[in-house]
């Protein structure tokens, strides 16, 4: 029976509950409370003078429950219900209507309902939902003048609704303006403010992004001392230590990724690692220390090249995903994580598992991103990129293919004045610029070339992204110098290479490759022109590249076998044993320092090949340990062919080259090649469905294979 007192009294006691619960951390036990105060709205209908008060703190209970399940692991949004997100909505919009501008609420669910449609923006990409989030934090805004205790909340609120349209449209005027609201925040936060610490973090966030737009180290350093003050405002045992250690340590990884200093990356490492025995297993956030801390570790693998590390990384991501099942908001991500690092590994350690698991990894985690979900572009990318791997390895041109069509749909995603035009323009054309190579299409190549300029055009002296845009091109222009002969395309690569080169300094990550590249083009001019100093130019690159990849760095093999290469250009114009001996000591050594299943064995065994045919043609046989370099050459390009973790393509191609010179040089391996390489071609030939790869194979591989093979046995 219905008493006249019963509304009030459902009322107070979802009050009590709700305040109950906030305070205790009791966020399972919202569901009473929002079911209390549902109860009290229904009996006060339209027209009650209590009934936008009901209506409030319903929205109000909603929300709360929404961010600590939505963002968090609750059944709410593990199945990412879009009911919950638009119930939310509806009843702010609803309650609005009730409380005029003088009304003291008004302000707050403005704020509630921006940071609501911030995130259905986020899961939809309703672009109307972003301006509509701003526009309600400006009248927020204006609603909490200087000296009202909101303010500095309704600040850091339209800062982030900026910057996330910034993120979306790359309007560098947005971040500029989430800076400057983030800083006046921050002044009216002073030491000891409640909200210092959320204020210090929202400041730094804005500053890194803008680092990462423009690459002011200052935005960076500021960031990260902004950080440390954070964390120091979370001693042991506060409820946001473990958010300010994760900051702190992104923060310090970007700063090793842009200086390469090597304690920043282990104090990052330390940081993730105390975040995580934060999060023990229960805890909802224990899946994103998980990557974080996986991420560090594979960054360390790469420089340092200790295999624990990556296999830690990928047993973390594999916890993470275990803690990620289907229809929670997080798989996609720790999907995409996983994939990541076994596709680092496979590039380690070849094994072809690893790749197939990460495509099919890369698949599912796309299938989770459907058109309008701001992540699709990034999963796109990395699925594209995977393929493309694979194709490398194993000569299946449908791979290619469907890596070309996603890095299409990237790009359309990403228009002009999005900030992942520039990386999406560039991924095209690395793909275009790879079926080239197989085909042999002049559109590719031009087409590439021309996305690469607009990239480039992309990022100003200042932009962080600057020397990856340059050095893509360069290697572009590369490629059309070696199909066209004009010179002026070497010459322009080589400028470009230089520009990259000094935006890479001494202690920057980067810097090793740079140098291999320019030092590359070098010694291709000295091909072409003859002039000596390139020549020697480019050694002394590649002596820098090997001394900043010391031992256990990943790429000290890679190094060894560029600079092994150069030497032995170098013996062949002017017959300097001391560079040979030299280049075939670097390759033993580069070998010595490959695991047994690493793909790149084949390409040092390819080289050991050329430095023994060189010591076998300059009479030089007796000068070293092999007395028989002939048949040391012959063994080594035999390596390449039979070496499965190279991948079908790279073997074939070994094996033609072992056909050749066993040809020329009547050595008794002559008919073992003719056999290697009709099997290898057999082998591609099936793996490979598309007819029109197989077209492409035949092209480019002897057609009178068999008949010379025959030829061969009958004598």
């Amino acid at each position: 029976m219905y008493h006249p007192c019963r509304p009030a009294a459902l009322f107070n006691l979802a009050n009590v509950k709700f305040v109950s619960c906030q305070a205790e951390g009791r966020h399972l036990d919202l569901d009473i409370p929002i079911s209390l105060f549902q109860d009290a709205f229904d009996l006060r209908p339209i027209g009650h003078p209590d009934r936008p008060v009901s209506q409030l703190h319903l929205a109000m209970a909603l929300l709360s429950r929404f961010a600590k399940r939505g963002f968090q692991t609750d059944w709410c949004l593990r199945t990412d219900d879009p009911r919950a997100l638009d119930e939310v909505i509806s009843l702010h919009h609803d309650a609005l209507g009730y409380y005029n501008a003088m009304h003291p609420c008004r302000g707050q669910l403005l704020n509630n309902l921006g940071i609501i449609l911030s995130i259905r923006f986020e899961r939809r990409g309703n672009a109307e939902d972003l301006g509509q989030a701003i526009a309600l934090a400006r009248e927020a805004l204006a609603l909490h003048p200087v000296g009202h205790t909101d303010q500095s909340k309704s600040l850091n609120n339209l800062a982030v609704q900026l910057s996330t349209r910034f993120d979306h449209r790359g309007n560098a005027e947005d971040l500029d303006e989430a800076i400057t609201l983030a800083r006046e925040a921050l002044a009216l936060c002073p030491v000891g403010h409640r909200d210092r610490c959320k204020s210090l973090n929202n400041l730094a966030n804005r500053l890194s992004t803008r680092f990462n737009l423009q690459g002011n180290a200052k935005d960076l350093d500021e960031a990260i001392a902004l950080h440390r003050e954070a964390l120091a405002l979370c001693p042991i045992g506060h409820t946001d230590r473990s958010m300010s250690l994760n900051n702190l340590a992104n923060q310090l990884s970007t700063r090793f990724d842009h200086r390469g200093n090597a304690e920043d990356l282990d104090e990052a490492i330390a940081l993730h690692r105390e975040a995580l025995a934060l999060r023990p297993v229960g805890h909802t956030d224990r899946s994103k220390s998980l990557n974080n801390l996986a991420d560090q570790l594979s960054t360390r693998f790469a420089h340092r090249g200790n295999a624990k590390d990556l296999d830690q990384a990928i047993a973390f991501s594999r916890e993470a995903l275990a803690l990620s099942p289907v229809g929670h908001t997080e798989r996609s991500k720790s999907l995409n994580n996983l994939a990541n690092q076994l596709s680092i590994r496979f590039d380690h350690r070849g094994n072809a598992k690893d790749l197939d698991q990460a495509i099919a990894l890369h698949r599912e985690a796309l299938a989770l991103r459907p058109v309008g979900h701001s992540d699709r572009s990034l999963s796109l990318n990395n699925l594209a990129a995977q393929l493309s791997t694979r194709f490398d390895h194993r000569g299946n041109a449908e791979d290619l293919d469907q890596a070309i069509a996603l890095a299409r749909e990237t790009l359309v995603l990403c228009p002009v004045g999005h900030t992942d035009r520039s990386s999406s323009l560039n991924n095209l054309a690395v793909r275009l610029s790879t079926r080239f190579h197989h085909r042999g299409n002049a559109e590719d190549l031009d087409q590439a070339i021309a996305l690469h300029r607009e990239a480039l055009a992309l990022c100003p002296v200042g932009h962080t992204d600057r020397p990856k845009s340059l050095n893509n091109l360069a290697n572009r222009l590369f490629t059309c110098f070696n199909h066209r002969g004009n010179a002026e395309d070497l010459d322009q690569a080589t400028v470009l290479q230089r520009e990259a080169l000094a935006l890479h300094p001494v202690g920057h990550k980067d810097r090793p490759k740079s140098l291999n590249n320019l030092a590359d083009r070098l010694s291709t001019r000295f091909h072409h022109r003859g002039n000596a100093e390139d020549l020697d130019q480019a050694i002394a690159l590649a002596r820098e590249a090997l001394a900043l990849c010391p031992i256990g760095h990943t790429d000290r093999s890679s190094s060894l076998n560029n600079l092994a290469t150069q030497l032995s250009t170098r013996f062949d114009h002017r017959g300097n044993t001391a560079d040979l001996n030299e280049s075939r000591e670097n390759l033993c050594c580069a070998l010595t320092l490959l695991m047994q299943h690493d793909p790149r064995r084949l390409q040092v065994h390819v080289s050991l090949a050329t430095v023994y045919l060189s010591f076998h043609r300059s009479g030089l046989d007796g000068t070293g340990e092999d007395t028989d370099s002939l048949n040391a050459a012959m063994c080594h390009v035999k390596a390449a062919a039979n070496f499965v973790p190279g991948g079908l393509l790279p073997r074939l191609r070994a094996s033609l080259r072992w056909v050749r010179h066993a040809d020329q040089h009547r050595h008794s391996t002559e008919l073992e090649a003719y056999g290697t390489s009709m099997q290898l071609m057999d082998a591609y030939m099936s793996a490979t469905a598309s007819v029109s790869s197989r077209h492409s194979a035949m092209k480019d591989f002897p057609s009178t294979l068999a008949v010379d093979a025959a030829s061969v046995c009958s004598s």
